[in-house]
């Protein structure tokens, strides 16, 4: 059984995945064919939207492990990216 404190944490988690892997799907539909190219998407898109849809302020840092997430599970490199969090 959860408790309050971890039903919360694991609820942000997945709409900051939900938001990043979002970008992230957009990004590769615009681009149709271009994966590459799907390194526009930066670390401040993620936490702008984040506040939009969820009014959840995230720090850039933490928006570039969501990001970084969000690319490797859809098979994209994260070498753009500056070091993530371990």
């Amino acid at each position: 059984m959860f408790t309050f404190t971890q039903l919360r944490a694991r609820k942000r988690h997945i709409r900051l995945m939900n938001v990043a892997s979002h970008l992230v799907r957009e990004a590769e539909s615009r681009l149709m064919g271009e994966p590459s190219r799907v390194t526009a998407v930066t670390a401040v898109e993620v936490a702008t939207l984040a506040f939009g849809r969820h009014e959840l302020r995230i720090e850039e840092a933490e928006a570039t492990d969501y990001l970084a997430a969000a690319l490797v599970d859809r098979g994209h490199s994260i070498d753009h990216l500056p070091a993530v969090s371990a």
